[in-house]
C-alpha cells in the first residue's frame, strides 16, 4: 500500500493478541517471541493497533515502536499488575479527544470480576479525531472471558450500552479477542447492533479463516485448526474495504503468537 492510498479517511486497523509471557511456553516465551511480534507489527504498519494479553513489560516493549501514542490499563489494578487490552494510534494522524476503560463487571470503575468469570476482564476505548479530515470516531478494544458464557454476554452488552449514543451518531469500531465463536450468544448480541467486519468487507477471504490456533499450550506451528476468536464490529458509518488474517511465520518456522493479527482497512462515512 503506498502513501497515496492511505490519504484521507482511509485507515488500517490491526488487532493482535500477542499472548502473555508465561513459563509454559518454555523456549518460545516472550523473550524469544517479542522480536517477531514487533516485526509483524512494523511490517503491517497499521494506523491503529489494538493488542490483548500485554503484561506491563510486554506493553513497554510495544511502546518502543516509533510513532504511536497508546493507552493500556493492567486489568488486575490500575498500575502494574495483569494483562492489558491496549490501544495504539499514530500520533501524526490522530488526536485523542477522550479515552477511558472499564472492567467487565457489576462495578466497572474498579478492578473487579464478573460472577463466574475466570479472571478480571477489561475494555479500553478512545475517541479519536483524524487530523487530516477532521472525522471523529470511537474505537473500543476488549478481551472477554474464556470460560463464562454469561460473562461474555454481560461484556458485550456493557460495551453496547456504554456507547449506545455514539453508535447512533458517529463511526464506532469495536475490536479485540472476544473468546467467542460465531455460534456464541455474545456474537449474536453483537450483530444485532453492529456488523461483523469480516462478513461485509469488500475484499475478504472465503471462507473466513480462524484467528486462534487450537492448542493449549500452543505449539506455534503451522497445520493446526484455528477458531475465529478475534473480531471487528462496526456500525453503518464505517465502510470496510478489506479484511485479512496474517499468518506469516517467523524465520525459524514458528508463529510469533498463538493468535494471528487481523487487519481491516476502512473509511469513515
Amino acid at each position: 500500500m503506498d502513501i497515496a492510498e492511505k490519504e484521507g479517511r482511509k485507515m488500517q486497523i490491526t488487532t493482535y493478541n500477542i499472548r502473555l509471557d508465561t513459563p509454559d511456553d518454555g523456549e518460545w516465551r516472550w523473550a524469544q517471541r517479542k522480536g517477531h511480534v514487533l516485526a509483524n507489527i512494523k511490517r503491517l504498519d497499521p494506523d491503529i493497533l489494538t493488542v490483548e494479553e500485554a503484561e506491563p513489560w510486554q506493553y513497554a516493549d510495544l511502546q518502543t515502536i516509533a510513532g504511536y501514542r497508546s493507552f493500556a490499563i493492567p486489568r488486575e489494578n490500575t498500575v502494574d499488575k495483569g494483562e492489558a487490552a491496549g490501544l495504539f494510534f499514530k500520533k501524526a494522524q490522530f488526536d485523542a479527544l477522550t479515552e477511558g476503560h472499564a472492567w467487565v463487571s457489576e462495578t466497572p470503575d474498579e478492578p473487579s470480576i464478573y460472577p463466574g468469570a475466570a479472571t478480571y476482564r477489561i475494555f479500553q476505548w478512545a475517541k479519536l479525531r483524524d487530523k487530516k479530515g477532521g472525522q471523529e470516531f470511537i474505537l473500543v478494544t476488549c478481551h472477554l472471558d474464556h470460560i463464562s458464557v454469561a460473562a461474555r454476554e454481560y461484556g458485550v452488552n456493557q460495551i453496547l450500552t456504554t456507547f449506545a449514543n455514539e453508535i447512533k451518531t458517529m463511526p464506532v469500531i469495536v475490536t479485540g479477542d472476544f473468546n467467542m465463536v460465531p455460534t456464541d450468544e455474545a456474537y449474536h448480541t453483537m450483530v444485532q447492533t453492529l456488523q461483523d467486519a469480516a462478513l461485509i468487507a469488500d475484499k475478504r477471504p472465503d471462507p473466513t479463516p480462524g484467528t486462534w490456533q487450537v492448542s493449549e499450550p500452543p505449539t506455534y506451528l503451522p497445520g493446526q485448526d484455528a477458531h475465529r476468536l478475534d473480531y471487528f464490529f462496526v456500525n453503518d458509518r464505517v465502510h470496510v474495504q478489506s479484511y485479512a488474517v496474517d499468518t506469516t511465520l517467523s524465520p525459524i518456522g514458528k508463529y510469533a503468537s498463538d493468535h494471528f493479527p487481523v487487519t481491516i482497512e476502512v473509511d469513515l462515512k
